[in-house]
């Protein structure tokens, strides 16, 4: 399965930086795969719902954290499907859709 996430943070430079790491940090723990075809947009490839609810409870987390500084979007789990539109490389993001 696999769904995407993305987030806007309002923050100056040093918290911006901390921010997106903790954001891919704990993405990147739970998944499979973890790309990032374009900015802020990560398409991620995870096993089980178990996993999807887990990051997302988890980014919930960080945003109480920094109350109103951050706004993320998470897409449903899916299965199969095609990603479409212009980037210099697909193969990740293919990966993470099988």
């Amino acid at each position: 399965m696999h769904f995407t996430v993305s987030w806007d943070i309002e923050s100056d430079e040093d918290n911006f930086k901390r921010i997106s790491s903790l954001i891919t940090d704990i993405i990147k723990k739970h998944a499979l795969i973890v790309t990032e075809p374009v900015s802020k947009y990560i398409v991620v490839k995870a096993e089980s719902d178990a996993q999807w609810n887990i990051i997302l409870k988890a980014l919930n987390g960080i945003c109480e954290m920094y109350k109103g500084k951050i706004h993320f979007i998470m897409s449903p789990p899916m299965t199969g499907g095609q990603y479409n539109g212009r980037i210099r490389d697909w193969t990740k993001v293919n990966e993470a859709a099988k």
